[in-house]
């Protein structure tokens, strides 16, 4: 014959008046693994960004605009955009996804970077997030505004460029740009020194 539980056979006994209900577990787990394409930024947000950066790099290939296209594969680099779509690499989005030619992509790469006075690595993770996170709140609230992030020595720098024309827009953007980089705090966790 199978057994209750105790809490049960109390209840069944006259021992206890109620059955204390099993406590769900609230927040989120800690886990240390990296769990996203991008450190930091959701999935989703991730894609999007992608998708909008893709159809900026297609439009200047076509456009044939070397300025904005050696820009956009600048930032790009230093986003290491390509993950958030599982791309191999900066040669494989140049060829595979917007349609240049790698070498054509990595001499125009180079000018923009020399131009800019930009190294070619990646920027830190909370840097990526940050100028991730940001640019999907850009997009979502619907604003012509264009947003960089730097590292100069031990300082994060954001710079945002918003135009003024729809105070109601630019407004928005603020607003939404704060709400989705509040939880950069938690993402990053790991990188904060424990107490």
């Amino acid at each position: 014959m199978r057994q209750l539980p105790p809490e049960v056979e109390d209840l069944a006994a006259g021992r206890s008046e109620y059955l204390r209900r099993r406590r769900r577990p609230d927040g989120r787990m800690a886990d240390e693994r990296v769990a996203g394409l991008i450190p930091g930024v959701p999935n989703h947000e991730a894609r999007r960004v992608f998708d909008a950066r893709v159809d900026r790099l297609r439009a200047a290939v076509k456009a044939d605009d070397d300025a904005a296209l050696g820009r956009l594969l600048l930032e790009a680099t230093l986003l290491g955009l390509w993950r958030a779509r599982n791309v191999q690499g900066l040669d494989a989005l140049c060829e595979g996804v917007i349609g240049l030619a790698a070498a054509r992509g990595e001499a125009l790469l180079k000018q923009a970077a020399e131009a800019n006075g930009r190294e070619l690595e990646r920027l830190p993770d909370s840097a990526v997030a940050l100028w991730m996170r940001s640019e999907v709140a850009l997009i979502d609230a619907g604003a012509d505004a264009h947003v960089v992030v730097g590292v100069e020595g031990d300082t994060l720098r954001l710079q945002l460029d918003v135009p003024l024309a729809s105070p109601d827009v630019a407004t928005s953007a603020l607003i939404a740009l704060g709400h989705n980089a509040r939880g950069l705090n938690q993402a990053f966790i790991p990188e904060r020194k424990k107490r």
